[in-house]
């Protein structure tokens, strides 16, 4: 498949959003809690590249479509919210 990037991606239980810059980098912002972290992932490693590909084909139903304000919303509310470790 095709993308233009970047593509922006949530976990179904709204924990976890997804930057994806290409198909060999992403940004995740994780919600543990009261408090919040951020990874970025340059896939280096077959695992690290077969996850991307599979946030983005939404594999095993767990990944939602968002947009870039979704994202930018749920980095605020870490922000204004949360203590980030």
């Amino acid at each position: 498949m095709n993308y233009s990037f970047p593509q922006y991606r949530k976990l179904a239980n709204n924990l976890s959003y997804y930057k994806i810059d290409s198909l060999s980098s992403l940004i995740e912002i994780q919600r543990l809690g009261k408090r919040w972290t951020q990874y970025e992932v340059q896939a280096k490693i077959l695992p690290e590249r077969l996850l991307i590909q599979d946030i983005l084909e939404n594999e095993g139903g767990r990944y939602e479509t968002i947009d870039e304000k979704d994202y930018a919303d749920f980095l605020n509310q870490c922000n204004n919210e949360l203590t980030r470790f």
